[in-house]
């Protein structure tokens, strides 16, 4: 094969598989306000992600099937000749639920046990995605005038569902509630 063919071949592939990323993150969970703040030697965080269900992921939840959704937190050290170092990581996991009988949505904090029973699916997710006052780390764990990365997503945790629907969540966009890290530099 000439040059040309070859360049136009692995264009072809890049613009396909960018494509197919694209798609498979659906923009249905995305961070809309952040603030880190530090209040007696302890950071905290306060988030709101947006979290909307895909069509497919609603139908599963109004037949019975529970969803476990993650709003995962991570502060990494920038290390300019390695990989960035994490310092801290939090992850909140949340179990959303329609009992048909009632129909009323459960929201169940899997970290306490705390569940909040809810009319609609909206008051539901609103429950999971407002984060207020999660403590995060000491500020003993970060060094003076170093720069630090913060960054927070959420997603939808495919292991969590029934085995005979994975393979179809795994390959399917309509089943990937997940946004890109949201990131921001923190400096002490």
């Amino acid at each position: 094969m000439s040059f040309i063919t070859n360049n136009i071949i692995t264009f072809s592939i890049i613009l396909i598989l960018s494509c197919i990323n694209y798609s498979s993150i659906a923009n249905t969970a995305k961070t809309d306000s952040i603030r880190i703040y530090l209040d007696k030697n302890t950071y905290y965080l306060d988030a709101l992600c947006d979290i909307e269900l895909s069509e497919e992921a609603y139908r599963a939840l109004r037949h019975g099937v529970s969803l476990e959704i993650h709003i995962h937190f991570q502060l990494r050290s920038k290390r300019y000749w390695v990989w960035d170092k994490i310092i801290s990581e939090k992850i909140l996991l949340y179990k959303l639920e329609h009992k048909p009988l009632t129909e009323n949505f459960l929201a169940t904090d899997l970290s306490n046990g705390l569940r909040h029973s809810y009319d609609n699916l909206e008051a539901a997710l609103n429950h999971i995605k407002t984060i207020s006052k999660m403590s995060l780390f000491n500020q003993d764990h970060l060094i003076e005038d170093k720069v630090y990365i913060a960054r927070i997503r959420a997603y939808l945790d495919i292991e969590s569902l029934p085995s005979p629907m994975r393979p179809q969540a795994y390959f399917s966009s309509n089943w990937k509630l997940s946004n890109k890290w949201y990131s921001w530099k923190l400096i002490r």
